[in-house]
């Protein structure tokens, strides 16, 4: 591990004992919405529209994480935007749930049958968002995953998850990053059961993959590992000389673009 990665894992685990995630609360006055199952979110932009935009948080997150997205004039015009607090997070079910597949059943709850659905999912939100299109591959259309990871040989549980699951540690954390954690530890294993399904199932589906190579927290590894897993024509990898895992929030335009491109598809396919 280099000087740089430690000093990034460090900076990352006081992040963790002194900031509250929320503190980055929106300012977005959109009334929060529940559905059947407890899962909050937030719905903006043209509900009328053909196309639903479902984002998925990373860990730890909330739906308020999206703002720059829910706000964007051109995507609020042209679909209908919808952001989700995952279970364990903000305003959903606050218990630990480190099962992919239970994170994507709750939200495979918002497709809607009579749209277009694409997920656009961050970090953890990328593997849930496949994982609920290889659910439901005749109700996703696309997916745009930001610094996701994949690979269980590089999401084995770091020194500083190891930590952080001490006592000691984890009685300094907040609950958000206690819940952060405990969905790290069981990571690797969690990725290995997605990787063991049928990709295939994916083949009709576009997949635009988004990774910074300065990525220190889900190595751009991962993203070349959904590459070679997946098998369709619709699959695109965006390598982003210079960014980090943050990219979402640091350059929110080059993901809006590609959103945009992946729409413009879905239009030009329904048309």
């Amino acid at each position: 591990m280099t000087s740089r990665r430690i000093g990034v894992s460090i900076l990352s685990l006081l992040i963790g004992l002194f900031i509250q995630p929320h503190a980055f609360a929106s300012s977005s006055n959109a009334q929060t919405l529940f559905s059947k199952n407890g899962l909050a979110y937030v719905q903006q932009g043209d509900a009328n529209s053909k196309y639903r935009l479902i984002f998925i948080h990373g860990s730890p997150g909330s739906k308020e994480g999206y703002e720059t997205y829910l706000n964007d004039e051109w995507l609020a015009k042209n679909a209908e935007l919808i952001s989700v607090d995952r279970i364990g997070y903000g305003q959903s079910p606050r218990q630990l749930d480190s099962d992919i597949a239970s994170q994507a059943k709750s939200i495979a709850a918002l497709l809607d049958k009579d749209k277009s659905n694409i997920l656009i999912g961050h970090s953890l939100g990328g593997p849930i968002a496949l994982d609920i299109a290889i659910m439901h591959p005749d109700l996703v259309q696309g997916l745009v995953l930001v610094a996701p990871a994949f690979d269980p040989k590089l999401e084995e549980p770091k020194w500083y998850n190891e930590l952080a699951d001490t006592w000691l540690v984890g009685a300094f954390l907040s609950n958000d990053w206690k819940v952060s954690n405990g969905e790290m530890m069981p990571l690797a294993d969690e990725l290995s059961k997605l990787s063991s399904k049928d990709w295939h199932k994916l083949d009709g589906v576009d997949v635009t993959l988004i990774h910074g190579d300065e990525d220190t927290i889900s190595d751009p590894n991962n993203s070349n590992f959904a590459m070679n897993k997946l098998y369709g024509q619709g699959k695109k990898l965006v390598e982003v000389k210079g960014a980090g895992h943050f990219i979402l929030w640091k350059d929110p335009q080059r993901i809006i673009k590609e959103i945009q491109l992946m729409l413009g598809k879905e239009q030009a396919n329904n048309s």
